[in-house]
């Protein structure tokens, strides 16, 4: 290999790295990615069953998972990606779903008006380091009525023991956009076919093909990609549908 093959490649991995992606060599017997030829990853289940695959095992009980240590390590894409449908679509206010230590959000999103849900531990630590924001205790039984031009829940879904909820709150906030994000199990290094997650804080994981479904199911889907493959991280921008 000649130095300018080499260099080019370094170049490559860099550009990349900072794009929060990687390079990387994985033996056939490892693959499970998300496309062909592995088609089995292909298939779907019932809605019943949120459409994972038939065989698939949730976990009953997950661990509690406190966010809010956390700063921009994960899914900041997602709210970059976030941003720029929130400025081309000309949108006025944001909720986020799940928001956990809001640094993305209000990292974000700071000049716009913002409110912020998530379990009433979190919300009464974030009164306190942010009192000058909206922060709501997220109960799906009982959503606020107000009206929201954007909706993010970033990789909230698999920590639920019952998405519908989560999909159900969500429609009543009668956003124009959500942007959804979770991993994508088969791009997960860590991540079983057949399930549970190996994350105990994860319930249940998805895959490309069966996010879209469960999703479709309730809402249009306007995008969806794979944000950060080195994360593991799907996005879906999607509308109510109406």
């Amino acid at each position: 290999m000649n130095n300018r093959t080499e260099v080019t490649k370094r170049i490559v991995r860099n550009s990349l790295r900072a794009l929060g992606l990687e390079v990387r060599r994985v033996r056939e017997s490892r693959l499970s990615g998300t496309f062909p030829p592995h088609n089995q990853f292909l298939l779907t289940g019932t809605a019943q069953n949120y459409f994972i695959h038939d065989g698939y095992r949730h976990r009953a009980e997950s661990a509690y998972f406190d966010d809010t240590v956390n700063t921009d390590s994960w899914q900041r894409e997602v709210y970059r990606f976030a941003r720029e449908v929130f400025d081309a679509e000309n949108l006025t206010n944001v909720c986020d779903v799940g928001c956990g230590s809001a640094f993305k959000l209000l990292r974000y999103f700071n000049d716009c008006a913002t409110i912020g849900f998530d379990v009433a531990p979190t919300c009464q630590w974030l009164r306190k380091k942010y009192p000058g924001h909206s922060w709501i205790d997220l109960d799906f039984a009982k959503p606020p009525a107000l009206q929201s031009d954007l909706v993010i829940t970033a990789d909230v879904i698999e920590h639920v023991q019952c998405p519908d909820d989560l999909l159900s709150f969500v429609q009543a906030l009668r956003p124009q956009y959500v942007v959804f994000s979770t991993p994508d199990r088969n791009l997960l290094n860590a991540g079983t076919h057949d399930g549970p997650p190996l994350n105990p804080a994860h319930v249940r994981e998805w895959n490309y093909a069966e996010f879209q479904a469960y999703i479709k199911s309730r809402f249009k889907v306007l995008e969806h990609f794979i944000s950060n493959a080195f994360q593991s991280t799907q996005c879906v921008l999607c509308s109510p549908i109406c």
